[in-house]
Formats: C-alpha cells, structure tokens, sequence
C-alpha cells in the first residue's frame, strides 16, 4: 500500500538511504510438517485457512531498477508462509513484517521490526496466544502500525505512532468465520473519513459473502458492512482486498470462484452501503475449484485473488484504481500476471496487461501490487522461468511509470531458487505475499523462501527502486 506523507530525514538516514544497491545474495530448504489438531472450519472446502497437520489441501519501458541483498527476516524453525510488509509513511527506515508461522500451533508470533530499512530484524513483540493466520499490516499517516490476523475469528492489534505496546483487540463483529482478511487506512486528509481503517475479508460460515469491517480509528467501535457480493445463496468469495480512493472511496474487489471472474464494488460512505457488483476481469483459468494445482504449488494449490492499490493525490493518474491478478496464458497452459485499471471508480477497465517478460512460458502467480508517492507502481510475484521443469521459483519485481500501461523489463530479485512443490509444508508458499512503497519511492518486496541456508521456510525480503 502506498503511502505519501513527506518526511524529513537526518544524516544517518539520509547515509543509509544512499546506500550502495547490490544484487540479492542467494539462500531453499524443505518445511517441516508437524502434526497439531485441525481448525473447525465450516466450509473448509472454501476456505484458507492454514492446514496444520501432515494433510494436503483439497486441492515493457525503459528503466534502470536496482535490487538490495535479500535479506532472512524470520530465520526460525517451522514453516512461514502469506507475508505482508509496511514501510512506516514518517520513517522510512522503519518497516514490519508478518507471515504465517507454523513453528507453534498454540502461540502467533509472526511480526518483525525493522529499524535500518530491512537490513536487521527482531521481534516485534506481539504474541497471541492462539494458532492465528492470514497476517497483513498498514501504517497511517500518523505512523501508527495496525496488524490484521484471524484465530478462527477476526482481529486487529494496533501501535500508536510513539508507543511500545500493542493493543489486541479480542474476537471483532466480523460474522461466523472470517477468512482471507486484508486491512487498509485512510490517510488522504480531504477525505471525509480521514484515519478509518477497514479491514476486508469474507465471512465462510456464511456463503463466503464479502464484507468489511469499519472504525474509524482502527482503535475500537468496529462494525461490520452489509454483505457486498450481490449473489446471496451462493459459495462464491474469496480474497476480499479493499482500496482507499483518494476522495473516501472505499473499493472492494474479489475473486468469484463459482464465476470464474473478479469482481469489484464501490461505497461511497465509508462502507455503510455499497452499489452492484462490477466484473474486473473474466478468468480463463479455472477458479470452481477453489484451490487450482500448478508445478511449483501442487499439493495445497493456489488461488487467484486480486490485489489492489490507488494512484495518489498529486500524481499524472490520481485516482487511477489497479487491479493485479495471476491468470492461464490464452495458449499455453501456464499462468501470467496481469494488470488492469480504471479511471471511474470501477465501473470500466482498461484492457489487461500481461506483466511478466518472460519467453519460456513459466508458471507466475501471486502478484502483489503498491504505488508510490510519485505514481510509480510496481509489482512483485513468484517466477519459475528459471527452471525448465517450472517447479522452482524466484522473486521477481516490475515497475510502470506510465499508469500501468507499459513495464520495465523484470527484475530478478532472488538469486537462488526456492522448491516448495514437494513433500514438507502443506501450506507452501501460502496464498499471497506483500509489499509496500515508501515515502522516498523505494520498494519492500517480502516473500516465502526456502533456499538451502533458510532454517526451514523463512520469510525474506529486499528492497528495489526503478
């Protein structure tokens, strides 16, 4: 998620900030699969929730980008997996990481901090008490960190900008079973709702419906949207990724399984009310389903949620609404990143526009999206096009300057290859992964990795910049 507050920084930031961009170092090691009880999912045929026994699941422009060392944030034992990144909007130097951890199934502890832009890592402090999953994190424009995560219910931990303790919220109003959550601020000051947090996710004891669920502060008085899906009886929802537009806006966009489509909605009051759901995208992938196997994910399979962002205030596309996406080649079996975009609140979209530059016809997926405070968009995602048997993966990385129209050439970011396509983590590289712009236009890619000198599957991250 972009973030575009001006901050000044002293000379030791400043030093670091001009630090000597060198290519990634390599690190892959197979997951341990540990046995622990299941989670009583209501319709687990339908859901992400994270497996955690020894079960399978059901299963281009001109530019110069410059990519850091990749850097192990979680080096632990156990499986990580689903990351998210924030880059904090009045220090960029300052960041948190969060991933799935399956090193405990009765405590969370998947949060990191970082003080030096991702150069070191450490705890962040926050522990649950509970097996919790589907981790994702924002800052507002006040630099106070807000945590989403699911323990069988939703709930959200917060930092005040200045503080050094998280406050937990407890289970939120957030319907019967809660999965795929995503939060997302509001940090445009002209916006009637300045500072509301909203949290995205769909309800799986409920016929997958979309909601959100709304505070004004993120601090407390949390409530949850009417169902946004217009399609009531059926099981049809996952990965519901809500976007702030720069005039209050609140976007919401999913993929529809059962239709094999994404779709996007729109409220203009703060999610209280929402119009008619609008097709982003007409899959030719086949999403009914749910989990869809491919060579480098085969056991718990992938799905083909979007991820979103808004070109900010001040910028040539201001506005803009971005919609990433991994769907099959229109020929060949294998599967692309692509992009599409809209200039009037969702109710047309531009063409799609494959990302990927590759010629082998390698086997991408879960891209994750984030715009800086120039308009700069970049994307991320998992990449196989370094192995003829399409199982193992890199980190790759793309930027557009144009409004999405145009990319740069790929950038590798990993130099060394991860395999998660056998026996180990049932959970492989998740569902998703993250990234975040900063204030100074860089980038925070974050990923799964399992190269040989990781503990097991840590969570990694690099920055780049174009």
């Amino acid at each position: 998620m972009r973030k575009s507050n001006v901050v000044r920084l002293g000379m030791a930031s400043v030093a670091l900030l001009a630090m000597t961009w060198t290519a990634g170092a390599g690190q892959a090691a197979s997951g341990v699969c540990a046995a622990a009880p299941a989670v009583n999912v209501p319709d687990a045929a339908h859901s992400t929730v994270p497996l955690r026994g020894c079960d399978t699941a059901p299963g281009h422009s001109s530019g110069v980008d410059r990519v850091g060392r990749n850097r192990n944030i979680t080096k632990k034992t156990g499986a990580q997996s689903e990351t998210s990144i924030a880059v904090d909007p009045t220090n960029p130097l300052h960041m948190y990481a969060a991933s799935n951890d399956l090193a405990n199934f009765s405590t969370y502890n998947g949060i990191y901090e970082s003080f030096d832009r991702g150069l070191t890592w450490a705890s962040a402090g926050l522990t649950v008490n509970t097996f919790c999953y589907d981790p994702w994190l924002d800052f507002n424009a006040a630099g106070d960190i807000f945590f989403s995560y699911e323990c069988s219910d939703q709930r959200i931990a917060y930092k005040l900008h200045g503080t050094s303790t998280w406050v937990q919220s407890g289970s939120l109003p957030a319907g019967s079973f809660p999965d795929r959550d995503q939060v997302v601020t509001d940090d445009n000051v002209g916006s009637p709702h300045f500072g509301a947090v909203y949290i995205g996710y769909d309800d799986n004891g409920n016929s997958n419906r979309a909601h959100i669920m709304i505070s004004a502060n993120g601090q407390g008085g949390w409530t949850e949207s009417p169902g946004i899906d217009d399609t009531v009886t059926t099981v049809d929802v996952i990965g519901n990724n809500v976007a702030v537009g720069n005039n209050g806006d609140v976007y919401a966009t999913w993929e529809n399984f059962a239709s094999k489509k994404i779709q996007n909605d729109v409220s203009h009051n703060g999610g209280a009310t929402w119009g008619a759901d609008r097709t982003v995208t007409n899959f030719r992938i086949d999403t009914t389903t749910f989990f869809i196997s491919i060579p480098p994910q085969p056991n718990r399979g992938v799905l083909p949620m979007p991820m979103t962002d808004v070109a900010p205030i001040g910028t040539t596309f201001a506005g803009r609404l971005y919609v990433a996406y991994f769907d099959k080649d229109p020929s060949t079996a294998d599967t692309n990143i692509y992009l599409r975009y809209s200039n009037d609140g969702g109710a047309t979209w531009s063409a799609e526009k494959k990302v990927n530059d590759d010629s082998v016809h390698a086997w991408q997926f879960f891209p994750a999206i984030s715009v800086s405070p120039n308009g700069t968009v970049a994307l991320s995602f998992y990449d196989t096009r370094n192995d003829p048997n399409g199982k193992k993966t890199d980190q790759y990385i793309s930027f557009s300057t144009d409004g999405g129209a145009t990319w740069s050439a790929n950038q590798r970011v990993t130099k060394v290859q991860s395999d998660e396509s056998g026996a180990g983590d049932p959970n492989d590289y998740g569902d998703y992964e993250g990234g975040d712009a900063s204030s100074t236009n860089f980038f925070q890619a974050v990923w799964t990795d399992s190269r040989p000198t990781a503990t097991n599957e840590d969570m990694f991250t690099a920055s780049a910049k174009l």
